[in-house]
C-alpha cells in the first residue's frame, strides 16, 4: 500500500514500497509535538473559554467552582463531621488536599476520553496521537491555576504569612505533578480505546483514591501504625498533597513525599507514554 506521506512511514527493504505501520524514531516523533506547540497552547485555553460560554458569570467560574468546593467540603467534614482534628488550620489544609487531588483526577479522567472521543479526527489527519492525552492534560493545568489563587487567599484569609516556600508550587510541584498526570493520562487513554468500560470506572476508582489519599484528615493524627502511614506515602496523590501542603502551611518537606512523587512521575510518564505509542497504530480503528 502506497502512502502520500513518507514521514509517517519507512520504506520496505524487499519492494520499495511503504510500510504504513512504521513508526518514526521516538526523537523525531517527539519533533513533530514541539512544532505544534501553538496548537498544544491555543486549544486548552479556548476549550475553558467554553466551557462557561453560555453562563451569565461566564469564566469567574472558574474562580467561583473551587471557591464553593471548599466551602462545602468544610461544612460538611470540618463543621459537621469534625474531620479536622490534629490540623491548625484545616480549611488551608483542606484546599491544598481538594485542588491537588483533583488536579489528578480530572487529567486522568478527560485522558480516557482523549482517543475514543477523537476517533473522527484521527481517521482524518495525520498527527502523533499523543498530542490528544497531551492537550487534556495542560488542559486541566490551566484549569488549576485559578484553584491555585484561590487556594493563596484562602491561606490569607485564615492568617497565614506568605512565604517564600509558596513559589515552590508553581514552581516545582505543579509542573512534575503536571507529568505525572500526563503520564496517567497515556494510560488511561490507551486503556478506555481497549476497553470502553474503563470510563464508566474511573469515577469510581477515584472515589476510592479520595478517601484513601489523606485529603480530608491528618494521616499524622489518625494514623499510628508505621506501615500504615508507609503505604500512604508511597501513595502519590498523597504525596503530591502533602507537598502543596507544607509549602503553603511552612512545614518541613518530607523527603519520602519528594521521592514518591518523583518516582511515581518518572515510571507513570516513560511506561505510559511508551504503552500508549505502542498501539498508535490501532487508534481510530475501533
Amino acid at each position: 500500500m502506497l502512502v502520500s506521506d513518507p514521514s509517517r512511514a519507512e520504506p520496505c527493504a524487499d519492494d520499495g514500497l511503504i510500510d504504513v505501520n512504521a513508526q518514526p524514531p521516538v526523537t523525531t516523533y517527539l519533533r513533530e509535538i514541539w512544532d505544534r506547540r501553538e496548537y498544544l497552547a491555543r486549544v486548552p485555553l479556548d476549550d475553558l473559554r467554553a466551557q462557561n460560554f453560555n453562563t451569565v458569570l461566564g469564566n469567574v467560574w472558574h474562580l467561583l467552582n473551587p471557591t464553593l468546593q471548599i466551602g462545602v467540603y468544610y461544612l460538611v467534614f470540618g463543621v459537621l463531621l469534625g474531620t479536622n482534628r490534629g490540623i491548625d488550620n484545616f480549611l488551608t489544609f483542606l484546599a491544598a488536599g481538594v485542588f491537588t487531588y483533583q488536579f489528578t483526577q480530572k487529567s486522568a479522567t478527560r485522558g480516557a476520553s482523549a482517543i475514543t472521543g477523537n476517533e473522527g479526527l484521527i481517521r482524518s489527519i495525520r498527527f502523533p496521537r499523543a498530542i490528544l492525552p497531551l492537550t487534556t492534560a495542560i488542559t486541566e493545568l490551566f484549569a488549576y491555576l485559578p484553584a491555585l489563587l484561590v487556594l493563596y487567599v484562602v491561606a490569607l484569609a485564615t492568617g497565614e504569612p506568605i512565604r517564600a516556600t509558596w513559589v515552590l508550587v508553581p514552581l516545582l510541584i505543579v509542573p512534575v505533578q503536571l507529568l505525572f498526570n500526563l503520564g496517567l493520562a497515556f494510560f488511561t487513554a490507551r486503556a478506555a480505546d481497549l476497553f470502553r468500560d474503563v470510563q464508566n470506572l474511573l469515577p469510581f476508582v477515584f472515589r476510592i483514591v479520595f478517601y484513601l489519599s489523606g485529603i480530608l484528615y491528618s494521616v499524622e493524627a489518625r494514623v499510628e501504625t508505621p506501615r500504615l502511614r508507609t503505604l500512604f506515602t508511597l501513595n502519590p496523590i498523597y504525596a503530591f498533597a502533602s507537598l502543596v501542603r507544607s509549602a503553603v502551611l511552612g512545614l518541613p518537606l518530607n523527603v519520602a513525599h519528594i521521592w514518591s512523587a518523583l518516582g511515581w512521575t518518572t515510571a507513570l510518564l516513560l511506561l505510559g507514554f511508551l504503552w500508549f505509542r505502542a498501539g498508535e497504530h490501532t487508534y481510530g480503528r475501533g
